[in-house]
């Protein structure tokens, strides 16, 4: 907003010091919007005949079924436990996507895995 309003002021009165602020509040609102995209838009979960891939903002998690001990809904999202107490997070099934969204997915995923020999 203040990016939008440092634009009109420069078109009411042009100069430097005026486009030198709204340029940088436009700077600034970029670079929010891509650290959102990069945070939140950007997190994945993929499950398949190969594992489970959890793509998080800081990396990827790649897991093989058969070292899934059990899967439950942690405070960050979906918690893949393993059988030498290691714990991976897919915060794809975070808080974030609340409601009944992020429970159906999780039942969604709970039954792909129980049918799945292992």
């Amino acid at each position: 907003m203040k990016s939008l309003f440092g634009w009109v002021g420069w078109v009411s009165s042009p100069g430097a010091e005026t486009a030198r602020t709204a340029g940088l509040w436009s700077g600034l609102a970029v670079g929010v919007a891509l650290f959102f995209w990069w945070a939140i838009l950007r997190v994945r979960l993929e499950v398949g005949p190969d594992g489970i891939v959890a793509v998080n903002p800081w990396g990827a998690h790649r897991l093989g079924l058969d070292e899934v001990v059990s899967v439950r809904l942690g405070a960050w999202g979906a918690e893949f436990h393993h059988g030498d107490g290691f714990r991976a997070t897919a915060y794809a099934l975070s808080g974030l996507a609340a409601g009944a969204f992020r429970d159906r997915r999780f039942a969604e995923l709970q039954g792909v895995l129980a049918s799945w020999p292992v």
